[in-house]
């Protein structure tokens, strides 16, 4: 019985002990890290006879996306990575991609008041697969067709983007901040030897100079001198602002704002917008309306835009 008493004050003792370490020992992890890997689905069917037109199709697509964030006094770090990749099928054509995007943005932060942060940022932003323009009409100089082939435009690291920004963040809410970046520099990378050539259309746009005879033609070298496939710009300011709310019950909308200005060429502002509005259909599934516009001159002279509906299954971490 002494034992058995013994025993019982030793595991009373340790207990209380642990358990006074347990809540006395500070937390050593000033990290936030979450993941998120889902699949998206979109699908439209058409019999024969379908009077009122359409073409039946499927698309796939797949998505991961990371965010580590440390903070530690005024110190902060902000990591995150968005990769998506998808892929349709319309009736009589071939698989063709319709997403596919690489992005990593990482950022340290200094609070200097309540609402403001000095930071230093990098981003990254390039592609997975080959890009095409699908039924390209070739013309030689006096305007004859010579052929109509699909005309690959882009892959990976063709191009790819690298900006550096130094600057002021300002961050009033959680869901809400702005970054001004006084001191950056963006780089183009075009690791294709194929789009650093002088195969361009006419000034017309009407014929191909030197028309190849492989049937490539690039429309552009996405801002890099002829024969080089890399491009280095110092930048006159950098604008990054991003929104993310749930403005009402399971419904969230989210933006993103980039710009980059060019001492160079301040007129010439490079800009993307990004906007979702996501309906949460339970704690996997929600569906997605999302559309970008990008307006770069040495992409192309006129406005890009992409819109895409889609329902999308998701596992958290």
């Amino acid at each position: 019985m002494r034992k058995f008493i013994t025993i019982i004050c030793l595991l009373c003792w340790a207990q209380s002990t642990w358990a006074q370490d347990s809540t006395t020992k500070k937390d050593t992890s000033y990290w936030k890290k979450k993941a998120q890997l889902g699949i998206g689905f979109n699908q439209a069917s058409f019999s024969d006879n379908w009077r009122a037109g359409g073409i039946s199709s499927i698309a796939l697509g797949g998505f991961f996306n990371a965010d580590a964030n440390y903070l530690k006094g005024k110190i902060s770090w902000d990591n995150s990575l968005r990769t998506e990749y998808g892929i349709v099928k319309n009736k009589g054509q071939n698989l063709r991609k319709n997403t596919d995007r690489i992005l990593i943005d990482s950022k340290f932060g200094y609070k200097i008041s309540k609402t403001w942060n000095a930071f230093t940022s990098l981003n990254f932003l390039s592609q997975f697969d080959a890009g095409f323009e699908y039924g390209k009409v070739f013309k030689d100089a006096n305007g004859n067709v010579v052929s109509t082939r699909d005309n690959l435009i882009s892959k990976f690291f063709a191009p790819a983007f690298l900006t550096e920004a130094t600057g002021f963040e300002y961050k009033p809410v959680k869901y809400f901040w702005a970054r001004f970046g006084v001191a950056s520099m963006r780089q183009t990378f075009v690791l294709e030897e194929r789009f650093n050539n002088n195969r361009a259309l006419d000034l017309n746009g009407n014929g191909i100079i030197n028309e190849p005879t492989d049937g490539f033609d690039p429309k552009v070298n996405y801002g890099a001198d002829q024969g080089k496939n890399f491009r280095n710009e110092l930048g006159l300011i950098t604008i990054e602002a991003d929104f993310n709310k749930e403005i009402a019950k399971n419904l969230i909308f989210q933006a993103h704002y980039w710009s980059f200005t060019t001492y160079k060429d301040p007129a010439a502002t490079d800009v993307r917008i990004e906007a979702a509005l996501i309906a949460k259909i339970n704690k996997f599934a929600n569906v997605k309306l999302s559309g970008i516009f990008l307006y770069d001159q040495d992409q192309d002279l006129k406005p890009q835009y992409a819109q895409a509906l889609t329902i999308n299954f998701a596992m958290n971490w």
